[in-house]
């Protein structure tokens, strides 16, 4: 089996649409089978942001809260310098995820990787399993405490940088020692700045969550794309 990621035609658009509702939750995994299945992309952190952060547009998908997004991440412990790979265990499952950081990215430390749905696929052999990516950057200056208020990077719109005050600009990281997984949003409740800035970074990728995912531009909601109907 090939393992590399194939180029593939996508539904895409600037509107967000549910693929699974919070209430029907599914693991990572799960999801992302569901959109490539569907040719859909499911959305990133970054295109979350302007749903949910100086906009009410989520609440057209509020249900689909709290949700995986298309953004996969990998970051080793604080201090520690990036090696071949980057391997996390679901503390839950068990199951090992395998990152293989690029040759350019080794040595590097503070740092997170970040690839973008569909630019990534994940093998599943047995309980392992292997994130084969394309096009990964990487956000310098992963901050190494968690529960605090930092900057987003431009691009991802993943924490960075030193603590800052609360500004409608900023970040709330949830994040743990290290961790290969997709970044949650939409955490907490539907009140307060937490609900909306939270980029959650810890969460394990066998919960079950919601998948928001493109839609084009115009389209009726209920049949923007095919839409789950479990």
């Amino acid at each position: 089996m090939s393992n590399a990621v194939q180029k593939v035609e996508r539904i895409r658009g600037p509107e967000l649409a549910i693929l699974v509702k919070r209430s029907e939750g599914v693991p990572l995994v799960e999801g992302l089978k569901m959109a490539d299945e569907k040719n859909l992309v499911v959305a990133s952190t970054a295109r979350l942001s302007k749903a949910l952060v100086g906009s009410d547009e989520w609440r057209k998908i509020s249900n689909v809260f709290a949700c995986w997004t298309g953004t996969m991440t990998a970051y080793t412990k604080p201090g520690e310098k990036l090696g071949e790979v980057i391997e996390y265990v679901d503390p839950e499952t068990k199951q090992k995820w395998v990152f293989r950081v690029p040759r350019e990215f080794q040595k590097e430390k503070n740092a997170i990787l970040v690839v973008e749905h569909p630019d990534y696929k994940v093998e599943v052999d047995g309980r392992t399993l292997v994130v084969h990516a394309k096009a990964v950057d990487l956000v310098a200056d992963f901050p190494a405490k968690t529960e605090r208020w930092y900057a987003a990077d431009a691009k991802h719109d993943i924490p960075t940088g030193k603590e800052v005050a609360y500004s409608q600009d900023a970040r709330y990281l949830w994040r743990t020692d290290s961790r290969v997984g997709p970044v949650a949003r939409g955490g907490f409740n539907f009140d307060g700045r937490y609900f909306r800035q939270l980029v959650g970074l810890d969460d394990r990728p066998s919960q079950g969550f919601g998948v928001a995912v493109e839609a084009p531009k115009g389209a009726r909601r209920s049949r923007q794309v095919p839409l789950n109907s479990r």
